[in-house]
């Protein structure tokens, strides 16, 4: 028998745009995964989700009930299917943000260093720890282009992208580990910034400054986007 060369091959389904798979579509697109061979589902999921104490979190949205979230997970046990939440915690919110219920830096980003920022994406990882079994968490922090360059900037003066990411990977980390989670995060943060917001470059040696702030124990994902529109 052939050695698999991944232990995870899995598929990301984007559930933020317009509206969101009813849970008996997602469940017959599982059985066409598994029939292929994958072994894991990765939920993305910006705000179209149940938050336990967030009562604004996909208000309006079609989100998924903690209920449903729980019958997705039990039901890609039942076929050996992982299912891995996939969040944000910094940008790609806006649709919460328009209701005035958390701190904005500026755009979508939500800001830095603010108790109420912590609070919410603890309710977020709860509510979530209590509706899958898997410890694998993916908590975005993409495309926050306007991190520190607004309410952050006015309040504490101007710090290098890599600076303020690294604090609040921090916090968002202590969190994550709270609830056993081994958090992964999009690494285009740590790369554009410096490199004229470019996604490739053939060689280079990356900035201490943006190295350092990456911690142990967070894993770095590289985000090559396919989008395919399903009829």
């Amino acid at each position: 028998m052939a050695k698999n060369r991944f232990d995870t091959f899995g598929v990301m389904l984007d559930m933020s745009r317009n509206s969101v798979m009813k849970l008996s579509t997602l469940k017959e697109y599982m059985l066409y995964m598994k029939k292929m061979g994958y072994n894991a589902l990765f939920l993305y999921v910006e705000d179209t989700y149940e938050v336990d104490g967030e009562p604004f979190f996909g208000y309006m949205r079609g989100k998924y009930t903690k209920e449903e979230m729980k019958a997705l997970d039990q039901y890609g046990a039942s076929i050996g299917i992982e299912v891995i939440p996939c969040i944000q915690t910094l940008a790609h919110i806006k649709e919460f943000l328009r209701w005035g219920k958390a701190p904005i830096d500026k755009d979508d980003v939500l800001l830095v260093g603010e108790e109420r920022t912590y609070e919410l994406i603890e309710h977020m990882l709860a509510t979530l720890s209590e509706c899958f079994k898997t410890r694998r968490i993916h908590i975005g922090m993409d495309e926050a282009h306007s991190l520190g360059r607004g309410a952050y900037l006015d309040k504490y003066g101007h710090e290098n992208t890599a600076v303020i990411i690294g604090k609040h990977l921090a916090r968002v980390q202590e969190i994550a580990e709270k609830y056993g989670y081994t958090p992964m995060i999009w690494s285009d943060m740590f790369f554009r910034p410096w490199n004229n917001h470019g996604y490739y470059i053939e060689k280079c040696e990356m900035p201490k400054e943006y190295v350092e702030a990456l911690p142990e124990g967070v894993i770095p994902v590289y985000c090559a986007n396919l989008w395919i529109c399903l009829p």
